[in-house]
């Protein structure tokens, strides 16, 4: 963080009129959160900004201020392409390389590359060396986190309402598992805090967020701890569905959200796996999660072309269902010891 220059981060902004903010690709809580606060900010202080993420915003987060508004890149091509050719300046928030966005958008991120004032604000490892400003702190709970810094930095906070934080603490909330996993600090409580200060109701938007299940989505949740697989000499659980389960429930974007955090419920377990393919993708899709040591970034950049954080990374597998599964039991048993000594 001290390696930022917040100050030439405003003057990028102050000097751009035309600002796009760009979001991963599946979007969650956190790049969605933080997007919809910066972007409120920004418009406040007189910049015309537009949002484009990837896919499709999954429906409990789309109570969130501003998330109507939201080009979905898949939808409205057209748009999107035209809002990147005006925008003077990039901001990507929450991924920590272009193709993070999906195939299509990241290329078209990567034309633009050459002559567009990129930016990045982010917590994943590793990100991009080509974004000349990065404001990436891995450490940190969540982007949203970082966003809320940075307005303090800029002198952006002055913009700052209920509606950026709410937006901000719904990031915050879902990226923390509602603070409980590990990276969760005393700045992320102190961070909340102020943002209780703005008169949000923290009761309301965890209702939103998590009490929003359609009966499709608590079937599909009953189905999945159904296929819950226990590898005990691994410590290892994992949950497979793949498109034609999804399907039979009538799988809407997030539903799977929050299903891998089931795995490591079991008392014995330390490292787990939700492995799924949705209907309108070919990949086989991974999500891991771990407790203590075991390092899932680096097991997810060796084995499934994926990456996160220590403790909660995503992969991918090109090649049939099936043999994804084999190909995830294969690589549990390679690293079982390291797994039990977690």
């Amino acid at each position: 963080m001290e390696n930022f220059d917040f100050k030439q981060a405003k003057i990028l902004i102050d000097k751009a009129d035309q600002i796009a903010l760009i979001i991963h690709a599946r979007p969650d809580g956190d790049c969605v959160g933080s997007s919809l606060a910066l972007q409120r900010v920004l418009e406040k202080s007189g910049k015309q900004s537009c949002i484009i993420s990837p896919d499709e915003i999954p429906e409990f987060l789309q109570w969130l201020p501003g998330a109507e508004k939201i080009i979905v890149f898949e939808k409205n091509k057209e748009k999107a392409k035209e809002v990147l050719q005006n925008a003077e300046m990039i901001i990507l928030l929450d991924f920590n390389a272009l193709h993070r966005a999906g195939k299509v958008l990241g290329e078209l991120l990567e034309s633009h590359l050459p002559e567009k004032k990129f930016m990045m604000i982010d917590h994943h490892l590793q990100p991009d060396i080509r974004i000349p400003y990065r404001f990436s702190v891995p450490s940190r709970a969540s982007t949203a986190e970082l966003v809320y810094v940075f307005l303090q930095k800029t002198g952006l906070i002055e913009y700052m309402d209920k509606e950026t934080a709410e937006c901000l603490y719904t990031g915050i909330m879902t990226d923390t598992g509602s603070f409980k996993f590990g990276q969760t600090s005393s700045d992320t409580h102190r961070i909340s805090a102020d943002l209780l200060e703005q008169g949000i109701d923290s009761a309301l938007i965890h209702s939103l967020v998590y009490d929003s299940f359609t009966t499709e989505k608590i079937k599909l949740l009953s189905e999945a701890l159904r296929r819950l697989k226990f590898m005990e000499e691994c410590k290892t659980t994992y949950i497979a569905l793949d498109r034609h389960t999804l399907e039979q429930f009538g799988y809407e974007p997030g539903d799977t959200e929050g299903i891998v955090n089931y795995g490591l419920a079991l008392k014995d377990a330390r490292f787990t796996a939700l492995i799924s393919q949705k209907p309108d993708e070919e990949i086989i899709r991974f999500s891991f999660r771990s407790k203590g040591d075991f390092d899932v970034n680096a097991f997810a950049r060796k084995y499934f072309n994926g990456g996160g954080h220590k403790n909660a990374s995503g992969g991918s597998y090109e090649g049939g269902f099936d043999e994804a599964v084999k190909a995830f039991k294969k690589a549990v048993k390679e690293n079982c010891d390291q797994i039990v000594k977690s």
